[in-house]
């Protein structure tokens, strides 16, 4: 062996297997102990850092000869490395600029993983991991990533918990990156107004106008802000890794709520304030429903969700009733002018028949007005007009019928000169039995069901002949949906029949399902409150965790049956923490939102449109007032969280059902466990998702690829639904969905897709609704295709063209998240996938 080594090392073992022939001045690692070297002796040191050297690994087992820049190496069986020199590493970050190595940078980053494990104490560990890095080191050029690919592995050998944080940290500190970088692509888009899905994210919005823009280009950036500056961290990392999705992120700062049902009589009776001026008490139907707009969209501005009258017709009818003793009189006062004398009885009857022609015609126009201002009327940016919805049906009084069918008739006939479906307001017809429905009355008018539908026939339930106009309605226009108020959880101790405001004790909803009912903090009604906020947990991300654990785990053995199970255990254990993580959040934002002074919301609060909010100062904070919202934990995608699972969906799966059914119920346990720990309105959400069905959607692929039956499509599919391609029949689908409504307290609905021109067959709609109503369904909407050619007015099912005209400019009414839209470009891509995909229920 020679004295000198220019050109190489040779390295042999000794008879008691450590090497003794090495370099001077490089550091070895023998085994656990780092030595210094010089020539032929070896002296153990603590540490040394040697001033030469770049580095990698290779395994040996004989003599071999290595160059001078080979100091990383394996002998059979120790491991012997060498440390190179800091100063000629160099590290190439992600925008591609060089910088000098620093360790501390390294140590530090693992430090934070520890402590964000509740590990503070373990720095020889620390200081361990990031030697064994170091000495992992490939070159002396090393990439970022490369690095922390390194400190993974290192952390995960020792660690396990700790490299999960620090994996965690890690993606979210690249989603954050991924931010800065699209934020300038999101505004390029905007300002080019590409159709993008930033852009179609709310189909109810033109994004395109310069207010649309504006409101865009504002939401962008306050979602930026609320992210870095209003987010506690572990909600932000959820949020944008795609855990969880928190909504309405844009007006976070503003401390607005999302929706409120309003007590139209209160504010009628009292007159109510704006900005410009007080409105007093209306004396006309006309008034009446003029002013209702005017309360829509006035609240709308301080509010980002949906607005809601929950007693349409209760409300209208006194309007009705001003309007017929309004003509009474000056019919009167006429005839006494022209007769000089008071009229006698048959002169009495034909002014009051007169009266009420002449009602009957004003009420119909108000109505006309009424939905027609309500599709034109823009209350923010972007030509959006109000998400409002009207609940209605029970209101048996004369003047209340009237507004029933008057509202309907005008729904039929539609907008403009063409009749286009409204798409606002979206309406719900209440089902009450006894009052719009009988199980007598469905059988007799099923015997003539034609007659039935012309009125030719006397009924038990004085408002059943308006519930077959309603689903003539729904024929033509699609709305309205149902409702049904004797569902065992939709029902009212206290509601009475002979109760003139009963209404109050009937269950209202938002047209898109929010519910508002059930309240810890006062009366149970939905009249003068809202939801507060709600954020939606990733159903088939954590089905997708909890299948990939399982089958990595020894005791699975492999066995589709021991996976599956392993696979339905942890994912509803990840459910359950999730859903504690939303309720935590939800909590926060509650804070926040309390913070917010009266004078932010002098519609809302100065109106006492939301329930005692009359009582504040204009600088008060809301606080308490806004106990009586309610906070909702929302869910996405169970139908697509079953495949991952059982590669089976819950509509003919039955295993898959139980899990599902069973997952909502531990997010209802959590609900019920927040609730009495805050005392708040928590309640679980089937969530309307419109464009987070492809967010998450994209964000999982991203992170797992295109698993087959899962994420395969653009969308998730929603909530509790059974998948939008199934082939299955209308009364098994409601089966099926209806035992979820009970356990999404927060909202709900079931839709049905049908075939062909539902308009000529209106008794296939009163089946479908008598179904929903059997099986315990607590909102319902019936789907069908809706087409009007824009060249000659025709209405049916339009294929490629017009088959009286042959015009090819076709307006297709469809519906989106609880929504009608005329335009499907104005859909997002997620949601036309959805469309497109939408299988006919027979």
């Amino acid at each position: 062996m020679p004295e000198s080594f220019p050109k190489c090392f040779i390295f042999a073992p000794s008879s008691n297997g450590e090497v003794y022939h090495f370099r001077r001045g490089n550091a070895v690692q023998i085994g656990n102990s780092t030595r210094c070297c010089d020539s032929r002796r070896t002296e153990t040191l603590g540490h040394c850092i040697p001033p030469c050297g770049k580095a990698f690994r290779e395994e040996i087992s004989q003599k071999t000869c290595l160059k001078e820049d080979v100091t990383l190496f394996v002998y059979n069986p120790l491991i012997i490395s060498t440390t190179m020199n800091y100063a000629e590493i160099c590290i190439i970050k992600r925008d591609g600029k060089r910088e000098n190595f620093s360790i501390s940078k390294i140590k530090n980053a693992i430090g934070k993983a520890f402590h964000a494990s509740g590990r503070d104490h373990e720095e020889t560990l620390i200081d361990d991991i990031t030697d064994r890095v170091v000495a992992n080191f490939s070159s002396p050029v090393m990439s970022v990533e490369d690095i922390q690919d390194l400190v993974e592995t290192e952390l995960m050998k020792v660690r396990p918990e700790v490299a999960k944080k620090y994996i965690i940290y890690r993606e979210w500190r690249n989603t954050e990156r991924e931010r800065k970088t699209q934020m300038k692509q999101i505004m390029d888009g905007i300002v080019a107004i590409d159709k993008n899905d930033v852009n179609l994210s709310n189909a109810n919005m033109s994004s395109h106008t310069p207010a649309g823009q504006m409101m865009t280009f504002a939401s962008e950036v306050t979602k930026d802000y609320t992210y870095k500056y209003l987010l506690p961290k572990k909600y932000a990392e959820a949020h944008q890794m795609g855990d969880i999705h928190i909504h309405d992120l844009d007006y976070y700062p503003t401390k607005t709520t999302t929706c409120i049902q309003y007590d139209l009589d209160d504010l009628f009776e009292r007159g109510f304030r704006t900005k410009n001026g007080s409105i007093r008490t209306p004396q006309s139907i006309q008034s009446y429903a003029t002013l209702a707009t005017i309360i829509f969209q006035t609240n709308q501005n301080e509010q980002h969700g949906g607005q809601a009258i929950p007693a349409f017709d209760f409300f209208m009818a006194k309007g009705v009733r001003k309007t017929y003793q309004k003509h009474v009189k000056a019919l009167t006062d006429f005839y006494i002018e022209m007769e000089g004398k008071e009229p006698d009885a048959e002169a009495q009857k034909k002014i009051e028949h007169k009266a009420d022609s002449l009602t009957r015609k004003d009420t119909h126009q108000a109505m006309e007005g009424f939905i027609h201002n309500l599709n034109t009327m823009h209350s923010r940016g972007g030509n959006q007009v109000v998400f409002s919805s009207i609940n209605y049906g029970t209101d048996t009084s004369y003047e209340g019928r009237m507004v029933i069918e008057e509202l309907l008739q005008a729904t039929i006939e539609g907008l403009g000169n063409r009749g286009e479906v409204p798409v606002f307001p979206i309406q719900i017809f209440k089902i009450k039995d006894g009052v719009t429905y009988s199980e007598a009355d469905y059988r007799k008018a099923l015997t003539d069901f034609d007659a039935a539908l012309e009125g030719r026939m006397e009924f038990e339930a004085p408002n059943f002949d308006l519930f077959l106009k309603a689903c003539r309605t729904t024929a033509k226009a699609l709305f309205p949906n149902f409702m049904f108020l004797d569902t065992p959880f939709n029902r009212h101790e206290k509601w009475d029949a002979n109760d003139p405001k009963r209404y109050r004790y009937e269950l209202a909803t938002m047209g898109c399902r929010t519910r508002v009912f059930e309240n810890i903090a006062g009366e149970k009604t939905s009249l003068g409150r809202g939801n507060l906020s709600f954020t939606t947990m990733n159903l088939p991300r954590l089905a997708i965790e909890a299948r990939i654990k399982a089958e990595s785990l020894e005791e699975t053995g492999g066995r589709k049956e021991a996976i599956e199970a392993k696979a339905k255990e942890l994912f509803l254990e990840g459910v359950h923490q999730t859903a504690e993580l939303i309720a935590e959040q939800l909590y926060t934002r509650y804070q926040y939102q309390r913070t917010a002074l009266a004078r932010q919301f002098p519609f809302m609060m100065g109106n006492n449109v939301w329930k005692g909010g009359d009582q504040l100062a204009p600088n008060d904070q809301v606080g308490d007032v806004l106990r009586q919202g309610t906070l909702g934990i929302g869910f996405l995608g169970g139908h697509n969280a079953m495949m991952a699972i059982y590669g089976k969906g819950h509509g003919h799966n039955q295993e898959a059902w139980n899990t599902l059914y069973e997952a909502v119920q531990e997010i209802n346990k959590v609900a019920d466990a927040y609730k009495e720990k805050y005392q708040l309105n928590y309640s679980v959400l089937a969530t309307p998702a419109e464009g987070l069905s492809g967010r998450f959607t994209r964000m999982d692929r991203r992170k797992y690829g295109i698993i087959e039956g899962v994420n395969d499509r653009d969308y998730y599919v929603n909530s509790f639904h059974v998948d939008v391609k199934e082939p299955i029949t209308i009364t098994e689908k409601i089966k099926r969905e209806a035992p979820f409504h009970a356990i999404t307290r927060g909202g709900h609905i079931t839709y049905v897709e049908l075939d062909g021109e539902a308009q000529k067959n209106v008794k296939a709609i009163a089946k479908i609704v008598k179904v929903m109503h059997d099986e315990g369904i607590g909102y319902g909407s019936i789907n069908h295709p809706v087409d009007t050619c824009q060249t000659c007015g025709y209405k049916g099912v339009i294929y490629d063209k017009c088959p009286v005209c042959r015009g090819e400019d076709i307006l297709r009414m469809r519906r989106i998240t609880g929504y009608l839209t005329g335009d499907l470009s104005t859909w997002n891509s997620a949601k036309r996938a959805e469309e497109h995909d939408r299988v006919k229920h027979g």
